[in-house]
């Protein structure tokens, strides 16, 4: 503090000396030199005054305000030193403006309503990803499929995860995620269950609706690669345990289609005729066994196979398939 006043009145006796020589016999060297020396001291003052926020580069800063009362004579030095110091240290403040804050979304973001029978499909939801230049478009499509079943909206989520915009990416992987976390907080509180269980035929069933859990997590693609053959494995494990006590015929449907992913082709087969011994109809087999047969490349066993099943609606999966190797 004390300096700054050293240096206030040492820049007005500078000043004012300068006012002299200019005034009686015109020295205009020394007035120049003395008004240089006032405005090296003003700046110094200017530049301790001002806020700490507008000091980030040190030349420039003292250059420009150095400039600035180098030009101008002593009431210039004066107003330029106050209008500036006071402006930047005291700005005016508009109090007419309301600010409203507002919280920001998290994932995932909250859709629209859409009507109870959507006009989109799973073809062309994935149209959209792949070839619509709009990333709003993009993303309405993986809003979209939030709403179709997890059949349906797993493909579509996994080929979102590729795209090149985070926000899509993040949507997509944040759905998905909270799809695996709901199986797995099933898985864990089934196991929570088994193990304090011991009566039949709870058990049995607790543990055929555990591999079933399991099998969904392969079926919809959650599962893959090394993963997928272990929750296959766990899921054929429990059935296996399952049907110690309680044989129904669909578990052994599930068993068969269990050992078609497994590539247990022989043992799918034997399982699923053991469905049908049990009671199930043969239409609900048939299909699986010509899937078998024709992975085991009996392509005659396939085709007689989808002969025996009886027709199927038109358009579905099945009738094509019949219509195909009937043909």
């Amino acid at each position: 503090m004390i300096r700054i006043v050293i240096a206030v009145i040492v820049g007005f006796i500078c000043e004012y000396f300068a006012l002299i020589e200019t005034l009686d016999t015109p020295n205009w060297l020394i007035a120049i030199l003395l008004h240089a020396i006032a405005s090296m001291l003003f700046t110094f003052v200017s530049y301790i005054v001002i806020p700490a926020k507008y000091k980030s580069t040190l030349f420039g800063a003292l250059l420009l305000l150095f400039s600035l009362l180098f030009t101008l004579p002593l009431f210039g030095i004066l107003g330029v030193m106050f209008a500036l110091t006071f402006a930047l240290c005291k700005p005016l403040k508009n109090n007419d403006i309301e600010i409203q804050e507002h919280k920001i979304p998290g994932l995932p973001f909250e859709v629209r309503s859409i009507s109870a029978n959507p006009t989109y499909s799973m073809g062309g939801l994935k149209a959209i990803l792949k070839y619509a230049s709009e990333p709003n478009k993009r993303l309405s499509a993986v809003m979209a499929a939030r709403h179709m079943s997890d059949t349906q909206a797993i493909p579509i989520l996994k080929l979102a995860l590729k795209d090149l915009e985070d926000d899509i990416r993040l949507l997509a992987y944040s759905t998905l995620d909270a799809k695996e976390t709901k199986l797995n907080e099933k898985i864990g509180l089934y196991q929570q269950e088994i193990l304090l269980t011991t009566q039949q035929p709870k058990l049995s069933n607790l543990q055929q609706q555990l591999a079933e859990i399991y099998w969904e997590l392969s079926y919809l693609g959650l599962a893959q690669g090394a993963l997928r053959e272990y929750v296959l494995k766990k899921a054929e494990t429990l059935s296996l345990q399952s049907i110690e006590y309680v044989q129904k015929p669909a578990t052994f449907v599930f068993l068969g289609r269990l050992c078609l992913a497994l590539g247990k082709y022989e043992l799918a087969l034997s399982h699923l005729a053991q469905a049908t011994d049990l009671g199930m109809a043969r239409r609900h087999v048939l299909p699986y066994k010509a899937e078998v047969a024709f992975c085991m490349n009996k392509f005659d066993d396939c085709k007689r196979y989808l002969k025996e099943l009886p027709e199927q609606p038109k358009g579905s999966e099945l009738r094509h398939l019949q219509e195909y190797w009937n043909a």
